[in-house]
């Protein structure tokens, strides 16, 4: 079986219609769970991560403060409020690194989906051209459009494409290829036509790629880890502070589960709270039906 499998077979989407699963090969489990993970809210992150890291952290600390004696502890604190700053900043750098990596790929999947409602209403407008069947040309970018909303807009939350909504760009770029390959359509504004068409299609092609990508599991387990080690290490430098401190260290304890819960929830971005609208092709599609780029 072949390493990289582009598209599975076609599967019923959330939303009725068809979806083309994208993959980029088999995950792990471990990259199933963060992919779910990925997909809950933050709120939900955050209460999960919390939760979890309370209960350990709390559990370790009892176990450690009634198994190391009191020389012990105050040995290991030593070494631990020497090494604080250090994990503290890995920690940091860590998430800083992969949230602002997965923000970037964010900020690229909203201007993406910018350039295809630009793109689209390139096309409305060239429809006006000489020689052009502008109402066919608008008829069928006003049901692609449609169908990217109503049909493939769910399925991008999976990762997936909507076949629907293929067949929808297949019929609107041979609609335009055939009125631009018409005698009595300038050279110019044949090209302009299947131009704005391509951009399109290619801008389409680049959603979809932003929908199938994941967050790198090896990226999000370092952060992880590293988050783990500076919660043992607090508790340690817990256990020789005394109880006095407990409510600081339980703060940057605490800490540690926003990061990791602000790093996933702008993972996805199509979905989570954090999550890219399509209120650009909305606009397009309303003044379409409005008839501000002409009748349809």
């Amino acid at each position: 079986m072949s390493a990289l499998r582009a598209v599975r077979e076609p599967t019923e989407g959330a939303a009725g219609g068809r979806t083309m699963a994208l993959s980029m090969g088999n995950r792990s489990w471990i990259g199933h769970l963060v992919r779910w993970l990925a997909g809950r809210s933050s709120g939900a992150l955050f209460g999960l991560f919390l939760a979890w890291f309370a209960v350990w952290t709390t559990s370790a600390y009892l176990v450690l403060d009634a198994v190391i004696g009191t020389k012990g502890q105050s040995d290991l604190g030593i070494i631990a409020g020497s090494l604080m700053g250090a994990l503290g900043a890995l920690f940091a750098f860590l998430t800083a690194f992969v949230i602002t990596i997965e923000w970037g790929q964010h900020r690229e999947a909203e201007h993406t989906v910018g350039m295809e409602a630009d793109a689209c209403v390139r096309l409305a407008w060239i429809s006006h051209s000489p020689g052009c069947d502008g109402a066919a040309i608008r008829r069928d970018l006003a049901a692609y459009l449609n169908s990217v909303l109503d049909e493939e807009w769910p399925a991008l939350r999976h990762g997936a494409g909507c076949e629907a909504t293929h067949d929808r760009m297949s019929e609107l770029q041979y609609r335009v290829r055939g009125i631009a390959a018409g005698s009595d359509v300038p050279s110019s504004v044949a090209e302009d036509l299947t131009t704005a068409a391509d951009a399109i299609a290619v801008t389409r092609s680049e959603r979809l790629n932003a929908a199938a990508r994941d967050l790198p599991t090896p990226l999000f387990l370092l952060a992880f880890l590293s988050g783990v080690v500076l919660a043992v290490n607090a508790i340690v430098l817990s256990l020789h502070l005394g109880h006095a401190y407990s409510l600081a260290i339980a703060g940057i304890v605490a800490l540690i589960p926003l990061d990791l819960a602000l790093l996933l929830a702008i993972a996805m971005p199509f979905k989570g709270d954090l999550h890219v609208e399509g209120h650009a092709l909305v606009r397009v599609l309303e003044n379409l039906r409005r008839g501000r780029y002409g009748p349809l």
